[in-house]
């Protein structure tokens, strides 16, 4: 790639009416790129050889050491066949020798490729896709199972300078590629495309006296801006993980988190008739399970939001030609279950699309659980009898700043009794405050929770990373903290060992989302918040 600049370099010494000195300007810095890009390799080969090989191999080349790394593990795994083996040795080597341009989202996909792709058709690309469109390749580059284009989008495809504008030329133009790619004899079943951001942009001015020609928008927009768009092409088989590709170590565990899921549920509707002095005597004392069935609907009224959850996630995958995988279910020792684990199995189109498919599993559930406290609520002040009801201590309903503030609306002589004071509630009520909890744990922006993929889709990747390391930090202050047992069983479990990554990337992921998504996702943000939080006067949680 560099010594594709190189070539650009002197074609622009040739124009020096027009940039006097950024030809040599431009040779330093490719300079110092190559010395860092060298030395990267260097010491990503030398760590791997520190951290994988004994002292007798450090003198070995890279190839050498794949193939011992492999001897070794397949030692440990005699039932692995030939075709195994040079499928590892392979990704191991593209691990190693992935481009510096290739963003971390789409590396892991392009290393695992089961097809490789010729030059020609990546040429095939600039030549038959890009040639004509409104995207000006200035640049490209390619390794066996990905290319990169760089280049700017035309005044062609906006009315005018202004970035919303030009947002909107960005996404016509994308789509154009596209279609190109579609419609294309050779290409339709081989190529597919990814507008992401430049993963080498830093963002630097090459110098004062830079002027822009009449159609340079992209190029003024990314070095005033931002990073500018870039399309990144992978073999079309290129596709998350599958349900079938799935190990049998996975599916067992998907297996015992659902049971435990069943029983923690179970669990969380028994022990809220723990303080029910009629229950407890004829189901511990006496033995006599008659009055086990008022268990019931907490049981399943808590499997039933967390079914809504899912079903919010299944009609937005399919509005948007999305495929989702089998759901997880996660157990919670203090409200039954966190509602699932929902893998995506295929690249959103837009950031647009990983939003509406994010947002509306835990969107719905917060919204018809806040329904149900406040129609629970209110079935309890005009119940006559409690005989057959839940009871709670008050510090449940003083464990949310949230619900903690809808009580003291609605049934404010609640709020003034101690923590340890024993009160019925209709089980609509703690139905409600499960799924509360449920929705706004999965809301926290991190990895690839909902609100994980919501928080990237509303600010781009890269502001979604700091977003989710902060939220990370703040977790396990509260958890050493012993601030919240729900956190701290949700940071230990899941968030901790499964969630922090960021997730897959949609193809389209330059264009942003519009403003009224943003005001939904940071109002659902908020409500989690003030859910977690307790009220004054409260425990910090259940």
């Amino acid at each position: 790639m560099l010594d594709r600049i190189l070539e650009a370099v002197q074609f622009i010494d040739e124009k020096r009416d027009v940039m006097n000195e950024l030809g040599s300007q431009l040779r330093v810095r490719i300079n110092d790129l190559r010395q860092n890009r060298d030395e990267t390799i260097r010491r990503k080969v030398d760590n791997l050889v520190n951290n994988s090989a004994s002292n007798n191999n450090k003198g070995m080349e890279l190839t050498d050491l794949v193939q011992n790394s492999l001897d070794a593990a397949i030692d440990k795994d005699e039932g692995r066949n030939d075709e195994d083996r040079q499928r590892r040795e392979r990704i191991m080597k593209r691990m190693i020798e992935t481009p510096l341009w290739l963003p971390p989202s789409i590396a892991p996909f392009a290393a695992t490729s089961p097809v490789e792709i010729s030059v020609n058709d990546w040429k095939m690309i600039k030549s038959d896709i890009l040639k004509g469109s409104n995207f000006i390749c200035r640049s490209w580059d390619s390794v066996e199972v990905a290319a990169i284009y760089r280049g700017s989008i035309t005044r062609a495809s906006g009315n005018n300078e202004d970035g919303k504008k030009f947002v909107t030329a960005i996404e016509a133009t994308f789509e154009d590629l596209l279609e190109r790619v579609e419609s294309h004899p050779n290409l339709s079943k081989k190529i597919q495309l990814f507008l992401v951001e430049d993963f080498e942009w830093r963002g630097l001015d090459v110098g004062n006296n830079m002027r822009y020609g009449p159609g340079d928008i992209g190029r003024r927009l990314a070095i005033e801006d931002g990073p500018p768009p870039v399309i990144i092409a992978l073999a079309k088989e290129v596709i998350p993980e599958q349900e079938s590709e799935r190990s049998l170590p996975t599916k067992f565990l998907a297996s015992f988190s659902a049971l435990a899921t069943i029983f923690t549920t179970l669990a969380y509707a028994v022990s809220s008739f723990a303080l029910n002095a009629s229950f407890f005597n004829a189901v511990v004392k006496e033995n006599d399970m008659s009055l086990f069935p008022l268990c019931l609907p907490v049981f399943f009224g808590v499997l039933a939001v967390s079914l809504v959850h899912e079903v919010g996630h299944i009609i937005a995958a399919k509005k948007h030609g999305v495929r989702l995988g089998l759901p997880v279910p996660l157990p919670s020792l203090q409200v039954g279950s966190f509602a699932s684990i929902t893998p995506l199995r295929s690249f959103p189109s837009t950031r647009t699309v990983m939003f509406d498919v994010a947002i509306s599993g835990p969107g719905i559930a917060m919204l018809v659980s806040l329904a149900m406290i406040v129609f629970g609520l209110r079935l309890t002040m005009l119940a006559q009898t409690f005989t057959s009801f839940p009871v709670i201590p008050s510090a449940m309903m003083k464990s949310s700043f949230l619900v903690g503030s809808i009580a003291s609306i609605l049934f404010p002589k609640v709020m003034l009794a101690g923590l340890s004071q024993p009160i019925p509630i209709h089980p609509l009520f703690l139905v409600g405050i499960a799924g509360l909890y449920m929705s706004a744990v999965n809301l926290l922006p991190i990895g690839r929770l909902d609100g994980g993929r919501a928080a990237m889709s509303a600010f781009g990747r890269r502001s979604a990373s700091l977003i989710s390391l902060l939220s990370l930090l703040v977790l396990a202050f509260y958890s050493f903290n012993g601030l919240s047992g729900i956190i701290i069983f949700w940071g230990a479990l899941i968030v901790l060992t499964q969630q922090r990554v960021a997730d897959i990337p949609a193809r389209n992921e330059v264009s942003g989302i519009s403003g009224s998504r943003v005001t939904l996702y940071n109002t659902l943000f908020i409500l989690s918040i003030l859910t977690l939080m307790p009220f004054p006067g409260g425990v910090s949680s259940m």
